[in-house]
């Protein structure tokens, strides 16, 4: 039997490998185009963080450079350009640094960058416009251009320009009123020292722009209205005399000579003298006195430190010694009858700060040997007892957690001086130096106090950028 013959085409199988070619080559270019894309993505991240960085810490030197310069220690401080410490600057004043770049005029700045955050926060008041001052940069003038930022801006604050219930009181928040800083909280009773604000704007040459802005206060902050303020009663003796009249080397007002939250007692006639008294009882205690310890802390020195001839024993530990030296005094002073430092009061000097962590006995009662000296703040987070037996010569602050006690061997006639203020939580005692021979004085000096505080920076309250 014949089969028929089956003729089988195989199929053409040309064209194939072209199309899956074709497919390889689409998905290649796919992936291509997106790690093109991708980088481009990447670039233009990387980029607009580089401008958006760059002009962070442009402005952040700015803001930087306003804080910095008003330390008085500061070679660029801005002296009655702002608010020098003790004093105010009023509300409705702004302070302008200028910077600009190479071929820009200052005098331009603010047309060509307007500030346009100061009459946000302060809307609806009498303190918009501002009465303006400007003043160079400190970069202005150099060899080589300084950071980006266009201006920096100092003014007070209240609690609405800041948007801070500072007295958690009822609304509407306080938009006259200008906030102080007591070394622990923004306040509206003038307790401490004056808030105030910085705000700096920078802007690149590709117009990336960043505005930041501090509340700064001095991190210590000591306004000094006597020669003795405590919290407690004051006991004097005959032979202390306190004054509250300031040093005629001392360009700062006269003030009380004592201040008492409770009572004075004044058993000698005129030995406390003063502006606009002598003495003034039930008087607020402004000062927050572990907020300011806290403050002074890091940039203390342990009284007990070697060379200060002061040593500490026990637990806890109380200090003491016969003849310390705690900073090395102006020299030379020069004084009048009144046991007063006249013109002119000598630059130099080491102010030093030093703590003591627990009581502190400083002199002896043992005649001879060195006389207790010092220049600087003396910050006790206990009692201070001081025997003035060999005399006692300190210039600046003294802040004291506990009470205060003077004392001395009745025998020898000393002569001792504290030029600055006494600040203490406790009570202030000096009964013991009844009919002592020689001459006790304590002197109101703000200028020395603010000398000793010159190298504590403004503390950055907030922080704020857009």
């Amino acid at each position: 039997m014949k089969y028929p013959k089956t003729i089988r085409r195989k199929r053409s199988e040309n064209g194939v490998a072209l199309l899956i070619a074709l497919f390889a080559l689409l998905l290649i270019s796919a992936v291509g185009l997106a790690l093109v894309a991708a980088s481009g993505s990447e670039t233009t991240l990387a980029g607009n963080y580089r401008n958006s960085s760059s002009a962070f810490y442009a402005s952040m030197a700015g803001v930087e450079e306003g804080r910095g310069r008003l330390l008085p220690s500061n070679p660029n401080y801005f002296g009655a350009f702002a608010a020098p410490p003790g004093t105010t600057l009023a509300l409705g004043q702004a302070r302008y640094v200028l910077n600009p770049a190479p071929g820009e005029a200052a005098g331009n700045i603010l047309t060509k960058y307007p500030d346009t955050i100061y009459p946000t926060e302060f809307a609806g008041t009498a303190f918009t416009p501002p009465a303006t001052q400007t003043t160079p940069s400190m970069f202005s003038g150099a060899a080589n251009p300084g950071p980006l930022y266009k201006w920096v801006r100092l003014n007070a604050i209240t609690e609405k320009s800041i948007g801070v219930n500072v007295g958690n009181h009822a609304l509407p928040l306080d938009s006259t009123t200008p906030l102080y800083f007591d070394g622990g909280n923004l306040n509206t009773a003038s307790s401490g020292a004056q808030a105030l604000e910085v705000t700096s704007l920078a802007v690149l040459p590709n117009g990336a722009r960043k505005m930041l802005q501090y509340v700064v206060a001095p991190q210590a902050p000591i306004q000094v209205d006597a020669a003795i303020h405590t919290k407690l009663d004051v006991f004097m003796g005959d032979a202390l005399n306190v004054s509250g009249y300031t040093d005629p080397a001392c360009s700062m007002p006269s003030t009380y000579g004592v201040k008492s939250g409770k009572t004075v007692t004044v058993p000698g006639a005129g030995n406390v003298t003063g502006a606009p008294s002598g003495y003034v009882e039930n008087a607020a205690f402004p000062y927050n006195i572990p907020a300011l310890i806290t403050a002074l802390s890091p940039s203390s020195i342990p009284i007990d430190t070697a060379g200060t001839g002061v040593t500490g024993s026990g637990s806890p530990k109380v200090y003491s010694g016969g003849h310390p030296v705690l900073g090395t005094a102006p020299s030379p002073l020069t004084y009048n009858a009144s046991g007063q430092i006249v013109p002119p009061m000598p630059t130099n000097g080491a102010p030093v700060t030093y703590l003591s962590s627990g009581d502190l006995t400083l002199g002896t009662p043992v005649v001879g040997g060195a006389t207790p000296t010092g220049y600087g703040v003396l910050v006790v987070n206990g009692n201070l007892t001081i025997d003035i037996t060999n005399g006692f010569n300190y210039f600046g602050l003294i802040l004291v957690s506990g009470n205060v006690n003077f004392t001395a061997n009745p025998n020898p006639s000393v002569t001792a001086n504290v030029h600055g203020t006494i600040i203490a939580t406790g009570i202030f005692g000096s009964t013991s130096l009844a009919n002592l021979g020689g001459s006790i004085f304590l002197h109101q000096n703000a200028c020395l106090v603010q000398n000793a505080l010159n190298n504590v920076p403004y503390a950055v309250l907030s922080f704020r950028e857009q």
